[in-house]
């Protein structure tokens, strides 16, 4: 009877979603315009709509053999109308605008031509900051088509030497740059692995699913018996993907799916083209806590979640949920295709049964349920926070639990609100309250942490008002309160006092910090500053020497500053 209650609550409370959002149609791209960005063979690493972690990958990520100094060209005529620099995201970046009106972009990169690269030194040098993110005028940096603009790299979140590619219209959509004309070489079938299966009716908040496996070959697939019976008037379900391409040993992200109930087309989805803000859609696209928790195993769902109004989705019938009520089995088929147009299949018939208890009645405790259409508040005397409408998916089940705290690095308790891999679209406002009064002159460096879901505490930062830290947070899960008093680290990799560094060309160091996170960091060679790049992935900080500079001992001087400003400065001799 409380499983029915639940479910009932929840209809009441949570509108029936609107219609999926009418599309722009697809225009027609210019397939002659670009050429490759690259003069090797093309070969792939990733390509467009693949899900990664808390986003759709937007481009193709070129592979680069392995290796960082490629030439990087103009893929058209243009002007450079923005260069990002940053020590995470995209590194070294650079936009180009093009006369049809697209922008391509070049992220990671090791550096860029020799005009481009004394113009991104004067944004630096006027800043006195290595990460720069700026805008140009149409006549001040044009370039040609097969101008080389850069070098490929490894820079920023990269996991690799690569070079990442997109294409964008004058609404800043990412397109999938294929559409552009460029060609591969590809036979291979996406293949399926399993079906999960979901209720849709009362038992949707009760139960985490049902999963088969999926067996074939060569493009056809099959459930055992071709028969799955689920005691569920209602259900939906997905269906774990992916694909590959000749050539290339990396897996990829398949270009569309296809669902039919008695030869009906209920549900489509295809990765031509969406807004950049809906890249965070992935994580209501797949089944989020099966990639977060298998080894990013990708479940593409064949029906749409109710908050979720990504611009993927076309031809889609009752959020493509499948009713099973009169009792009649449904012939269900899947088609999954990638971009050269192989296509996997996948045909059975889905019927009620209940005695098939599938669908296992879990135990389900909480506090409040959360509406997607509605603006929710949670809160207690001591943390509080504010979620907008759409900010989740669906109708959610929170469960919070308050935990005390021996540890003295901690000023509050531990708030659990519901499970880290639950997620929110975009920021929401947490307030938390101190348990222990915070040090008098340390106000400023009280931060709100959170334990990601690797287990460690991480910043969250916040402004404290004397009574209530106030932060902006995407992510459920445990939060308290810490102080950060360290000032960030400094290390030394390839100088020491007095060392002759000439042959060197580069003078390398790590730096971070305990808590907050770096904010800022700035360089000098005899107190005048200097550029030094800056590697998050790997912590390091390294400047190129000037082989100009003049012979004898010289001083090199390094100022790190956290979210916190907790300052620590390195000083060390060198020789040239």
């Amino acid at each position: 009877m409380k499983s029915l209650l639940v479910y009932l609550v929840a209809l009441l409370n949570a509108p029936t979603p609107a219609a999926i959002p009418a599309k722009d149609p697809i225009p027609a791209y210019p397939t002659q315009d670009f050429r490759s960005p690259l003069d090797i063979p093309m070969s792939l690493a990733g390509n467009y709509g693949e899900p990664r972690r808390l986003h759709f990958h937007t481009g193709l990520d070129f592979r680069t053999n392995q290796v960082e100094g490629l030439n990087v060209y103009a893929v058209a005529d243009g002007y450079v109308s923005r260069i990002n620099v940053s020590g995470s995201g995209y590194g070294k970046a650079l936009y180009i605008t093009h006369k049809n009106g697209y922008t391509t972009v070049y992220g990671h990169l090791q550096r860029f031509s020799d005009k481009i690269e004394k113009r991104l030194q004067q944004e630096q040098y006027a800043n006195e900051s290595f990460s720069v993110d700026f805008t140009l005028k149409k006549d001040e940096l044009p370039v040609t088509k097969s101008e080389i603009v850069a070098f490929s790299g490894n820079t920023g979140g990269s996991g690799g030497p690569h070079l990442h590619f997109e294409v964008r219209d004058s609404l800043e959509r990412p397109i999938n740059p294929m559409l552009f004309g460029y060609k591969l070489t590809d036979n291979i079938k996406p293949t399926m692995a399993y079906i999960k299966f979901y209720p849709q009716d009362e038992r949707k908040y009760y139960s985490s699913g049902y999963r088969v496996r999926t067996v074939g070959a060569n493009g056809i697939y099959q459930v055992a018996e071709n028969l799955v019976s689920l005691n569920a008037d209602k259900v939906s379900f997905s269906v774990n993907t992916t694909d590959r391409i000749n050539g290339s040993g990396f897996t990829m992200g398949v270009y569309g799916m296809k669902m039919f109930v008695n030869g009906e087309k209920k549900f489509e989805f295809n990765m031509n083209r969406m807004m950049f803000n809906e890249k965070r859609s992935v994580i209501a696209h797949i089944d989020y806590p099966i990639f977060m928790n298998e080894g990013r195993r990708s479940f593409h769902k064949c029906f749409v979640e109710p908050a979720d109004e990504c611009s993927i989705y076309s031809d889609v019938q009752n959020r493509g949920l499948v009713d099973l009520s009169d009792g009649k089995p449904k012939a269900i088929k899947i088609e999954i295709y990638d971009f050269a147009g192989n296509v996997s299949t996948c045909e059975f018939n889905l019927r009620k049964s209940d005695a098939a208890q599938v669908f296992k009645t879990e135990t389900l405790e909480y506090d409040q349920m959360l509406f997607p259409f509605k603006q929710n508040e949670f809160k207690n005397d001591e943390i509080s926070i504010s979620i907008p409408p759409k900010m989740i998916f669906d109708t959610l089940p929170l469960k919070y639990n308050r935990v005390e705290t021996a540890e003295p690095a901690f000023f509050s308790a531990i708030h659990q609100l519901g499970k880290v891999t639950n997620l929110f679209f975009d920021f929401v406002q947490l307030k938390l309250k101190p348990s222990k009064p915070i040090p008098a002159g340390q106000e400023d460096k009280a931060v709100v942490v959170w334990k990601n879901e690797s287990g460690n505490w991480v910043s969250k930062g916040g402004k404290y008002d004397g009574k209530i830290l106030t932060t902006t947070t995407r992510e459920f899960g445990d939060y308290s309160v810490k102080i950060d008093t360290t000032p960030p680290r400094i290390r030394a990799i390839n100088v020491a006092p007095g060392k002759y560094m000439r042959p060197l060309k580069t003078v390398l160091f790590t730096i971070g910090d305990n808590l907050s996170g770096i904010k800022s960091y700035k360089t000098y060679i005899d107190n005048k500053f200097v550029i030094s790049e800056y590697d998050a992935k790997t912590a390091r900080l390294f400047h190129h020497l000037d082989s100009n500079l003049a012979a004898g001992n010289h001083e090199f001087k390094i100022v790190v500053k956290d979210e916190r400003n907790n300052e620590a400065t390195y000083t060390i001799s060198f020789r040239m």
